[in-house]
């Protein structure tokens, strides 16, 4: 597979999440059941304080892991190192919200265990596993990127259009 076909994200990639982790099942550890909750529905600004929250109080191995994965998988922060946790944080928020599974299911058992024990435990997390109890622990789908754009036409681009209408050419 070619950098530009993952650099572009398909959609068939997306989906590869190594049969190592039981996601949604009775034998799926739950502190990373907890996590994934987290990830599906915590708004993303309190996502990105708790991992930017958890990340220093990994071992520095395990930061790495999780670099690795988001350079693999994101195509993404090729420049960033172990220590940039702000940054790191970001760029796993980011890559869990567009596509579901995609980084964390990457990462093998034990470092996605550690990362998942980091953020729950952080004072960001605190108060956001409302609905925790009703969740059945199924990945939501991932939509298929539209048009041209190959997934930077998403809903909320297409609300911006209709806020800020682009301007029509003049005569």
């Amino acid at each position: 597979m070619g950098l530009l076909h993952r650099s572009r994200g398909h959609a068939d990639d997306r989906a590869e999440i190594p049969p190592t982790h039981a996601f949604g099942t009775d034998a799926e550890d739950p502190v990373v059941r907890q996590y994934r909750f987290l990830l599906r529905t915590a708004p993303s600004d309190a996502l990105e304080a708790a991992h930017a929250e958890a990340l220093p109080t990994l071992e520095p191995r395990t930061r790495a892991a999780v670099l690795a994965a988001v350079q693999e998988r994101l195509v993404a922060g090729f420049r960033l190192g172990p220590d940039d946790i702000t940054r790191l944080a970001h760029l796993v928020t980011l890559g869990e919200r567009r596509a579901p599974g995609y980084v964390v299911g990457s990462l093998d058992s034990a470092t996605l265990l550690r990362l998942s024990e980091a953020v729950i435990a952080t004072e960001a997390s605190f108060g956001l596993f409302t609905g925790y109890a009703a969740w059945d622990g199924t990945e939501p789908e991932v939509p298929e990127p539209r048009g041209d754009m190959a997934g930077f036409d998403e809903a909320w681009h297409q609300h911006l259009r209709r806020i800020v209408p682009e301007s029509e050419p003049g005569p």
